[in-house]
């Protein structure tokens, strides 16, 4: 069920999306750099609020998003479909049904769909289940592809699962930066900077 964050997701007018894994990184004398993965890929959104429209319309979402503060958790999607529509041509009304090994970074299809080109594209959302975690597809799918790779490897229990595709997907995230909101002119609400969502793992 979606929560009152999801009103800062449908409202935004500017969306910040890091998915990439946190490194460390040392240069030698010489130049050599390396790189060493220390884990942690979570999802992080900034989503920043517009200025300018009424507080009056604002005050009872801002009060729902207060009671959340910095310390519950929010389920939130990404309804605008040029950022995280499907891709593929699966549709809404196919089903994907997989393996997933947890720690894995691909899944095994186990049943085809109604798809009639790819069956998803690279950089499609996916979510193991209806309660599960969001990867992102790393390669095209026809019909008769049968591994998806992911960005992440799997956090979810080692089991088959149902996708959930697009932007039916849903994360679970924390607010972890509140910005302070100003009532200007005449019932008018701004915002001091972005709100910064990140994945609850």
């Amino acid at each position: 069920m979606t929560t009152a964050y999801q009103e800062v997701f449908d409202r935004a007018t500017t969306l910040s999306i890091n998915k990439r894994r946190k490194v460390s990184q040392t240069q030698s004398r010489s130049g050599v750099i390396k790189t060493t993965s220390v884990g942690g890929q979570v999802w992080e959104f900034e989503v920043r609020l517009p200025d300018g429209p009424a507080f009056s319309e604002y005050r009872s979402i801002i009060q729902d998003m207060e009671t959340l503060d910095r310390v519950s958790t929010g389920e939130v999607s990404i309804p605008q479909s040029y950022i995280a529509g499907l891709v593929g041509d699966v549709g809404i009304t196919g089903t994907i049904n997989v393996s997933a090994t947890q720690g894995s970074t691909s899944l095994t299809v186990n049943s085809n769909t109604n798809a009639t080109n790819f069956r998803l594209k690279k950089g499609d959302y996916i979510q193991l289940g209806s309660t599960g975690k969001v990867y992102s597809v790393t390669n095209d799918q026809t019909s008769a592809t049968s591994v998806i790779g992911v960005h992440r490897p799997v956090l979810d229990a080692t089991a088959n699962y149902n996708l959930v595709i697009g932007t039916n997907a849903t994360w679970n995230v924390i607010c972890v930066q509140w910005p302070n909101y100003t009532i200007f002119g005449y019932d008018q609400v701004s915002w001091s900077g972005p709100f910064i969502f990140v994945e609850a793992i």
